[in-house]
């Protein structure tokens, strides 16, 4: 759901139509050394219908409140998204100007666009409909980024044209403001505006801070809270580290209708890294996992559970507040039974000792500090006055970060720099070789009473309904093990079978160790530090023998996932590398989109390389000398795909599936048989989200089956000997 806001203008009966502005005889090029002048009013409408309701709205910002950062040359450069409504019946076209006054016949253009069709309602984020005429900065068809070098605040309108019919140019090729506005004096049925400001150089400079006394600042805002005895605080010469088990003390889990049916399990010795030196960013960071802690040791999400956002444009599919699937605090568990927050969560917030508009509720990982609802001088924060990641301008840290009640209710994207190599991610559940808490996916339709109690013990109970059958998840701490859970289980996503079996919560995956398991000897000195990155379309799981190395952290049930994963472990050589590789199906039909105009038959892909991290060589890359062996295969025709009615296993959509072999992930496993990988082009694979992230070796490949579109499920292994 977009939350939109409505903009006053004035309309106003009026013959002038280019009269802003438009006096000078030639266009000329604007230059950036601007005068600060007063704010201009709203510019006058022509309107041919008064009782018309010509309106021109934006998600981001109001007529009289600031442009936000993100759309200026101090954040991404982008134009901003604009959505209108009313435009009188005879409209048959659209167009549009940016622009500013400078000073009497000096008006400074940034954006221009005519041609956009009459059906056309809105412009996202960056989105450009019908053509672009010339800006007055560089005197390209772009969009240009107000970036003043004048000193004050600038005020820039927005005007939207209806147009009776398309302007007629009389061969003139370069269209700029005077050119179309000329164009269409004749030609205009009405028109709406609406002015925003910006004032550059109070956003991009942070307070100079020592690293001890940051260092300090992190501390106190977790022991002012009262969450000391919770969360211990240690700083290096770069970081402030915010170590807990992400388990915190408040209710869990109740009131969740849309669940996945995970439970929280507790992350021992979770260290969250805040930088101590923060630097605002060129661009932003957008990060499929945790962006930031909060002071209770909880890690914070996006508000989407379903891969990296498109920050621009709010997706209410991918809202984990609206479709159910937070618990009362705002939190829930994610795919490696983790709990972290993707919304303020007020429970932690009520129990605060120094709860209040000055309380700093957590940290991004960028170092700099999330508050509440309101600026911390308890005064309200004006619409629009958030930027795009929900933050803005801070005297004392030189930018902080806010919780909202609309979307996106919280930071949703890094504003600073930021390493996101090491940024931490909770280990998923280890010793669950059947499947048990991987395999779980989210009950169609929901799900009713789910309760979450602990006992005095320590077990927790999950239980809850679905179409009238009842269904639970307990697990129990073990008593042989640390660290290790006794579970048992009955799931919508087992077909309500009861399974049990131990799990335990290893080393965190951004530094951990796994170790390969092939040697009875514990020590440590022939131990080597090696880096694993991976991308896929759509999932993996990688394993140092049997123990896991890193999972992807978007489910296999998410459409378009497309993900890299870094992480760094120890062992020794030789190393037996495993992976298991999944292409996103709706069912054994091997179709995604079904019954969907697009209904079409997925591929797959996927590409790695291990680094040493002493001598930071690659010494394994992904490649046909790796053996893999498919799982599962569909369909079995290409026809398939054209059926109305899809139904797996009868007519062209057959299917094949095998079970693993008990045994595959072990060094002494005879792989004879199974077939060497296929290597593909980057174009075959046409990689997406993530890939562009890593630098990769040349001699690294996309391997997959030998078909890239039927194979669905395969399992592959390489044996990594001493360089």
């Amino acid at each position: 759901m977009k939350n939109y806001v409505s903009l006053t203008v004035s309309l106003l009966m009026s013959a002038s139509l280019v009269g802003c502005g438009s006096g000078s005889s030639t266009p000329k090029m604007q230059t950036e050394a601007e005068t600060a002048v007063p704010t201009p009013p709203v510019a006058n409408v022509v309107i041919t219908n008064p009782a018309a309701s010509f309106a021109l709205t934006s998600q981001v910002m109001q007529s009289g409140s600031d442009l936000p950062m993100t759309y200026t040359c101090d954040g991404d450069s982008i134009s901003p998204p604009l959505d209108w409504s009313g435009a009188s019946d005879n409209t048959q076209e659209y167009a549009l100007v940016m622009d500013h006054v400078a000073g009497p016949d000096d008006v400074h253009w940034y954006w221009v666009m005519y041609n956009m069709a009459q059906g056309v309602s809105s412009l996202e984020a960056g989105e450009v409909q019908g053509s672009l005429g010339t800006n007055g900065v560089n005197g390209l068809n772009e969009y240009a980024p107000p970036c003043s070098k004048g000193a004050g605040v600038k005020s820039y309108t927005f005007t939207l044209y209806a147009l009776s019919q398309s302007p007629d140019f009389n061969g003139v090729t370069e269209i700029d403001r005077d050119v179309l506005l000329k164009a269409i004096e004749n030609i205009t049925l009405e028109s709406v505006a609406f002015s925003v400001n910006y004032e550059r150089g109070t956003t991009t400079t942070p307070t100079d801070t020592a690293d001890l006394t940051r260092c300090e600042t992190i501390g106190n805002s977790v022991s002012a809270a009262g969450f000391n005895q919770q969360v211990g605080v240690t700083c290096d010469a770069n970081y402030a580290y915010l170590t807990s088990n992400t388990y915190p003390d408040h209710d869990l889990m109740n009131g969740i209708t849309g669940t996945n049916e995970q439970i929280p399990v507790p992350a021992t010795n979770y260290a969250a890294p805040i930088k101590l030196t923060p630097t605002l960013a060129n661009t932003l960071t957008t990060v499929d996992a945790a962006v930031g802690v909060a002071v209770n040791g909880v890690p914070i999400y996006d508000y989407s559970s379903q891969g990296e956002l498109d920050v621009y444009n709010y997706d209410a599919s991918k809202d984990t507040l609206i479709t159910g699937q937070l618990d009362n605090c705002g939190g829930h568990a994610g795919r490696g039974d983790d709990y972290h927050y993707h919304v303020a969560s007020n429970c932690m917030i009520g129990s605060m000792a120094n709860k209040g508009d000055s309380a700093i509720l957590g940290w991004g990982y960028d170092g700099y500090p999330l508050y509440g609802n309101n600026n911390p001088d308890s005064s309200e924060i004006a619409q629009g006055q958030l930027d795009v990641c929900n933050g803005q301008a801070d005297e004392t840290f030189g930018y902080r970060y806010h919780t909202s009640t609309k979307p996106p209710y919280i930071m949703q994207c890094l504003m600073g720099e930021v390493d996101t190599t090491i940024l931490p991610r909770v280990a998923p559940l280890s010793g669950d070789s059947a499947g048990v808490r991987a395999n779980l996916t989210p009950p169609q339709g929901g799900v009713t009473n789910l309760t979450h109690v602990i006992a005095d013990n320590g077990t927790r109970t999950m239980s809850y309904t679905h179409g009238s059958v009842n269904y639970y998840v307990i697990y129990t701490p073990s008593s042989t093990q640390d660290d290790c859970y006794d579970f048992e289980q009955k799931t919508v996503s087992s077909g309500g079978n009861v399974e049990r079996g131990t799990f335990c919560r290893e080393a965190q995956v951004n530094n951990g160790s796994v170790d390969n398991g092939q040697s009875d000897d514990d020590s440590t000195s022939d131990l080597q530090t090696f880096k694993m990155q991976a991308w896929s379309d759509n999932w993996f799981a990688a394993y140092l023998g049997d123990e896991l190395i890193v999972e992807d952290a978007v489910s296999i049930n998410t459409p378009r996932s497309f993900n890299a994963e870094t992480a760094t472990f120890t062992g020794r050589y030789p190393l037996q590398l495993n992976v298991i590789l999944k292409d996103y199906i709706e069912n054994d039909t091997g179709l995604e989109y079904i019954s969907q105009s697009n209904q079409q038959i997925g591929d797959g892909g996927f590409i790695t390389q291990i680094t040493d991290t002493e001598t930071n060589t690659v010494i394994a890359v992904s490649n046909s000398d790796w053996k893999c062996e498919v799982l599962h295969q569909a369909p079995l025709e290409q026809s398939c795909k054209n059926e109305t009615n899809p139904v797996a296993g009868v007519g062209p959509c057959g299917f094949y599936s095998s079970d693993a072999p008990s045994n595959w992930k072990e060094s002494s496993f005879d792989d004879s048989t199974w077939s060497n990988a296929t290597q593909y082009s980057e174009a075959q694979v046409s990689p997406k989200e993530g890939y562009d992230d890593i630098n990769w070796h040349n001699d690294a490949q996309f391997i997959w089956g030998a078909d890239l579109e039927t194979d669905n499920t395969l399992i592959c292994r390489v044996t990594i000997t001493s360089p």
